[in-house]
């Protein structure tokens, strides 16, 4: 009885443990990635898309979990970067936030989404080039 109760606070401990650092999912690009968002991100590479995600999660991990891009809309996410420079009087690079703000828009909620009927990337419906900013 007592060793059922240890190993459940040590799986909720790890489980907690985990959700606190990773906070949300911050998915590695890939080329159907670059492909799928190629409409509205012309000459956007996979290179930059790392880069982008390598600086979001360098930067912001270090003060807080960091968010999932697809939890907040892609015009969101320029105003949240530049709210926290503003509130926690932190300077990113301008090279850095452009490429943190190409990366968090590419897997924002409102980004176009790989068409899975066609099994090729796509743009869905009435989304339109906008639709990220």
């Amino acid at each position: 009885m007592v060793s059922r109760l240890i190993l459940a606070s040590a799986v909720l401990g790890t489980v907690l443990g985990l959700a606190c650092v990773h906070g949300g999912f911050v998915p590695q690009p890939t080329l159907l990635d670059v492909e799928r968002i190629q409409a509205i991100e012309p000459g956007l590479s996979l290179e930059e898309l790392q880069a982008g995600r390598a600086a979001y999660v360098q930067r912001c991990s270090g003060c807080h979990p960091v968010h999932g891009p697809a939890e907040y809309r892609g015009d969101q996410w320029p105003g949240l970067l530049a709210r926290m420079e503003r509130e926690k009087k932190i300077r990113i690079p301008e090279h850095d936030r452009a490429l943190m703000e190409r990366y968090l828009m590419a897997f924002s909620s409102t980004a176009p989404k790989a068409d899975a009927g066609m099994g090729g990337p796509g743009i869905g419906g009435s989304e339109a080039p906008s639709a990220l900013r």
